[in-house]
């Protein structure tokens, strides 16, 4: 039951554009339909998804208003991180064909080169990256922004919840650096902001003993 389950997933995203239209006349509709596309492409074996996503693209180059406003969906779907679809493997996909197609202008392509890359870093199982400091041993990271006061509030909340455990704070933005007890703090901006998105924060992940992200990021409410 369980392949068969997995089959009808994999046929039914590859089939999805040619059975659903691109239209977005009535544009809650389409977008709730899109919705459905992902939720599907992110249940799917990864070859699938791309599968899909190539088809879906292939149509969506024959109306340029449609390619726009469906690329904002996908980053939505796939990079946003509160969208249960996030999926580093399906955002590179959607970011390969905008550059690929030359829809949208050259010009405009590094926001989402540059969110393709943020979104490869720390991926749960993977060996956390944090700039300047060596992680080892289990470790709470917490990414904030030194000028937004709910984030200067989330090293309280962190300490409150994470007692025992080393503490890593990366500052992005600009403002003074906090001082809040029992955190070790990287005030480096530019170093930062090539790992992490600092639009994202505050968001923290957990390292395990081995090095590796255990949690994948959270944001801190």
């Amino acid at each position: 039951m369980t392949m068969a389950l997995f089959s009808c997933s994999r046929s039914e995203v590859v089939r999805f554009w040619s059975t659903h239209s691109i239209d977005y006349t009535d544009i809650a509709a389409a977008e709730n339909q899109f919705a459905d596309f992902a939720e599907l492409a992110v249940a799917a074996p990864e070859g699938a998804a791309i599968k899909a996503i190539d088809v879906l693209f292939d149509r969506l180059r024959k109306d340029e208003v449609a390619y726009y406003i469906y690329t904002d969906w996908m980053e939505g779907a796939f990079y946003n991180l509160l969208s249960p679809c996030r999926s580093a493997a399906l955002y590179s996909k959607c970011v390969d064909r905008i550059v690929k197609d030359g829809i949208i202008p050259a010009g405009a392509h590094d926001p989402y080169l540059q969110k393709r890359e943020w979104l490869g870093y720390n991926l749960q199982g993977s060996v956390a990256t944090v700039p300047s400091v060596p992680i080892s041993g289990r470790t709470l990271v917490l990414v904030l922004d030194q000028g937004c006061p709910s984030c200067r509030e989330s090293l309280s909340k962190l300490s409150a919840d994470w007692p025992d455990i080393r503490r890593v704070a990366v500052c992005c933005g600009y403002g003074p650096v906090p001082d809040f007890p029992g955190w070790e703090y990287i005030s480096d901006r530019t170093a930062a902001t090539a790992v992490f998105d600092p639009r994202m924060t505050p968001i923290f992940f957990m390292v395990g003993e081995d090095g590796k992200v255990d949690v994948p990021y959270t944001l801190v409410f």
